[in-house]
């Protein structure tokens, strides 16, 4: 009996030995090790089990890609689709969109439709402005939008016609080293989860089997770890992220280049100043509407005051001039 729990544990420590903490050996290095270097199976009722039974000599493990070189990011609205050639990159992709625009429900409306056309969904959808209150006031949008991977270029190069686009970034990340890591882990795992199973089929003690369950509980919580986190990694680069930020204005900012001469500089400066009188005048005008009432009120009040006070002071003109009399 005593032979027996020692085999048991004596595999349990190699076994965790070899496999835990994610010190994985190379592909090379442990497939093509003598025989003699793994452990042998203990003797007894355990000895049905092979000489690399207890070892992870013959786990197969993919090799982590490469990080890209930055000549293969994606350069220029999403156009290069070079680094996607390289079959084990997992990329996470996202990118950042400033729209101007002069009609916002209209503009809305495309975004929806072009979200819905590359097989997306929004993530997070806020609008401010334009309630009761403020009817007239400009309003603006911010989206967290997902499409799929492949749609990236779709949905990127399409954007402008959501509006004018003041400014927009990229970037990009390649998780494949951390995949195929995790990947890897969790492979290993699943294998000591099989040989745990194996050995508890085999187990005739109750100490046995409850030593047995208590490793195959971690291992299973290994798993699902392992697990959740691919899973996370498929979800952040099997769909890109777009945040759109729309902005309702009463005019498109088209600015004016360096290279452009004095004069049509001194054009778009004149122009703008108009706008901007323009624009004001008409929220003095808004402001008035809403206040229209408080205005009436306060103008009453001002021209009773004020014909309260001529009279008041023809009255004491009035009594200066009998008391000149008097004397």
């Amino acid at each position: 009996m005593k032979r027996k729990l020692f085999a048991i544990m004596l595999g349990l420590a190699l076994l965790l030995a070899g496999c835990g903490g994610g010190n994985f050996a190379s592909k090379d290095g442990m497939a093509n090790a003598p025989a003699s270097s793994a452990p042998s199976a203990p003797s007894g009722d355990w000895g049905g089990a092979d000489e690399n039974y207890w070892g992870m000599g013959e786990m197969d493990y993919a090799p982590a890609p490469e990080a890209p070189s930055e000549t293969d990011m994606p350069q220029g609205g999403g156009e290069a689709e070079s680094i996607y050639q390289n079959p084990r990159a997992k990329l996470i992709r996202r990118a950042e969109l400033h729209i101007q625009t002069e009609r916002f429900d209209e503009s809305e409306e495309a975004l929806n439709k072009l979200v819905a056309d590359c097989g997306g969904y929004f993530e997070v959808k806020s609008v401010y402005g334009g309630g009761r209150r403020d009817a007239y006031a400009s309003r603006s949008g911010e989206y967290t939008v997902r499409v799929p991977a492949e749609k990236y270029s779709q949905f990127f190069n399409s954007a402008g016609d959501l509006g004018y686009i003041t400014n927009s970034t990229e970037s990009s990340e390649d998780i494949g080293e951390r995949y195929y890591d995790t990947e890897a882990r969790l492979k290993t795992q699943r294998t000591k989860q099989e040989r745990l199973l194996a050995l508890l089929e085999k187990a005739e003690t109750m100490e046995d089997i409850i030593s047995l369950e208590n490793a195959l509980s971690d291992v299973e919580y290994q798993i699902e770890q392992y697990s959740s986190e691919l899973n996370r990694y498929d979800a952040l680069v099997g769909f890109s992220t777009f945040q759109v930020y729309l902005n309702e204005v009463g005019r498109v900012t088209q600015e004016v280049g360096e290279t452009s001469s004095l004069g049509q500089r001194m054009a778009a400066g004149f122009q703008s100043s108009v706008r901007g009188l323009g624009e004001g005048f008409q929220e003095f005008l808004i402001w008035v509407s809403y206040n229209i009432f408080l205005l009436v009120i306060l103008a009453a009040v001002a021209a009773v005051a004020v014909i309260v006070g001529r009279r008041e002071l023809k009255r004491l003109k009035t009594r200066e001039s009998r008391e000149k009399k008097d004397e």
